[in-house]
């Protein structure tokens, strides 16, 4: 096996929701050399290290007392035995096959280059603001030479040779990767800025983890550049100018209403966070490092079930309500519950209810589109539960055989459950979007062929709203795989899944509701 040009440091803690993207496209990169992929995780709780099982990787496992950012990327680099290192965070994924050959180009063109950084984008759910700063710090056009003492670690290239004369501080509450630039900078070596090297930069966070990422940086700023100053009067400044400047820029774009409250309060986060710790002037202690860098509370699989006893299964819904107001197909009558009998004038509650069979999160059976197909008590239970993989593509509106030709899809693989834009868009209380994502006719083939049994999505159909023809159920439908549509599929993270799909039983039925979850632990 020929030496790695190029590794991949990745640090990771209770990162199941994106983890499993970001290794499916590191393994679709396209190289002209090998490459190796390093995750150092420091105690996940969740699902993480069970996703990156499913990968070829080198696991370093670091206790969370001995985390700090300049830490595992040591950890990991000094066990990296490419020639160039790579970081990434674990909330991102490349927005090209080539990201891992353009990031390390000007190494190749330019020997005083000591350390190379990428594009960052957001997505659909990414805060206004942070679009704002993304697009200023990283511009369209690439730079080579960019005289500034500026990379980020969330995408970001160094010569290890480089590394050996200087690591990363392992003291600083972030912005390692800041002070490792200014070091290089002042040493006249050259710092290279690529926009065709982007990947996808994924916040999920909650106020007060936005607040807390503002306030360690600044305390680490503070280490770095020890006579900056940040008083209030420059939060009201810093804070005003920028809620106007996103105030413009919004209604430029044409979204202001959209982003009126949010665009203040992450700007107030921001800054408030930077001014907190520009008054902190205690040293920082190991109980202080800990809440700064696991703000949350660990989360832990064991459930208690009402006979006391200890269950090792976590149940995550992925289905639907049953509501009025859930979005139905064009013309489809919309679910109804009338109440027949009442507690008050009966002593007990009895209802009916009317609804199109393919309403919600629901099943469709071969008799949906075959002529003499089977009905839903023809579907092999067997067939439609076990181990499915989730798949997470929100760049297009339609999924195409070329899409699953370039995904990484484990060996085996008979389930797969795809998690799309529709995420956002199909659910009670929501209209009906007939630009809604799908699959196509050539997909479905491809499906078929490499043995995918169950194709499970979050949308209402898995063909697209103005595919007449039929072709992409007839294809499935005719091949016996089972479809399932209308999942929830928001919270899910990528990756192998143990999925629970049980449909009602009713002869004659082409469709049915169903009730779908994903399993955690074993019974």
């Amino acid at each position: 096996m020929k030496k790695a040009k190029a590794s991949l440091i990745i640090r990771t803690f209770n990162e199941e929701k994106h983890i499993g993207k970001l290794l499916s496209e590191i393994s679709r990169q396209q190289t002209t050399f090998p490459y190796e992929v390093i995750i150092v995780d420091s105690g996940s709780n969740d699902r993480t290290l069970d996703i990156v099982s499913e990968f070829e990787t080198k696991l370093i496992k670091i206790t969370p007392e001995q985390f700090t950012f300049g830490f595992s990327l040591n950890v990991g680099i000094d066990a990296a035995e490419g020639d160039y290192c790579i970081m990434t965070s674990a909330h991102c994924y490349p927005s090209t096959v080539h990201w891992i050959e353009n990031i390390v180009k000007p190494f190749e063109e330019n020997d005083n280059c000591a350390i190379v950084y990428g594009k960052q984008l957001g997505i659909d759910e990414t805060k206004y603001s942070e679009q704002q700063i993304f697009s200023r710090w990283f511009p369209e056009l690439s730079n080579n030479k960019t005289n500034l003492p500026f990379c980020n670690n969330a995408n970001c290239a160094i010569r290890k040779s480089d590394w050996v004369t200087r690591k990363f501080d392992e003291e600083l509450t972030g912005l390692e990767d800041l002070d490792y630039a200014r070091h290089f900078h002042n040493m006249k070596k050259d710092i290279a800025y690529r926009a065709d090297a982007g990947v996808y930069h994924i916040h999920d966070e909650t106020p007060k983890q936005i607040m807390n990422r503002y306030y360690r940086e600044a305390l680490a700023y503070k280490a770095i550049y020890k006579n900056e100053t940040f008083y209030f009067f420059d939060f009201i400044k810093f804070f005003t100018m920028n809620v106007f400047g996103d105030y413009l820029h919004a209604i430029q774009d044409g979204v202001f209403f959209r982003n009126l409250f949010d665009i203040p309060l992450f700007r107030f986060l921001q800054f408030w966070g930077t001014y907190k710790a520009h008054r902190f002037n205690r040293p920082i202690s190991k109980e202080m490092q800990k809440r700064i860098f696991y703000p949350r509370k660990p989360r832990f699989n064991k459930k208690i079930n009402k006979n006391g006893s200890n269950s090792n299964v976590t149940f995550v819904d992925i289905t639907h309500p049953m509501t009025a107001n859930m979005p139905v197909w064009p013309g489809s009558r919309s679910f109804a519950i009338t109440e027949l009998k009442n507690h008050v004038d009966d002593n007990f509650m009895e209802s009916e209810v009317s609804f199109n069979l393919h309403t919600g999160t629901h099943l469709d059976a071969p008799a949906h589109f075959v002529k003499d197909g089977g009905d839903v008590t023809s579907i092999c239970l067997n067939q439609l539960n076990g181990s499915a993989f989730v798949i997470e593509c929100l760049d297009r509106k339609e999924i195409d055989a070329h899409f699953f030709q370039n995904t990484f899809i484990p060996k085996g693989t008979s389930r797969v459950l795809l998690k799309t834009l529709n995420s956002t868009h199909f659910a009670p209380g929501k209209e009906f979007n007939k630009q809604f994502v799908a699959i196509t006719s050539d997909a479905a083939k491809w499906l078929v062929e490499n043995g995918i049994e169950v194709i499970g999505i979050d949308g209402p159909s898995i063909q697209l709203f103005h595919d007449k023809n039929n072709l992409t159920h007839e294809v499935l439908l005719n091949a016996k795989a089972i479809i399932v549509e209308g999942l929830n599929l928001k919270d899910v993270s990528p990756g192998q899944h143990k999925f629970l799909c049980l449909p009602l039983k009713i002869q004659k039925a082409e469709g049915v509701p169903v009730r779908a979850t994903l399993l955690q632990g074993n019974f």
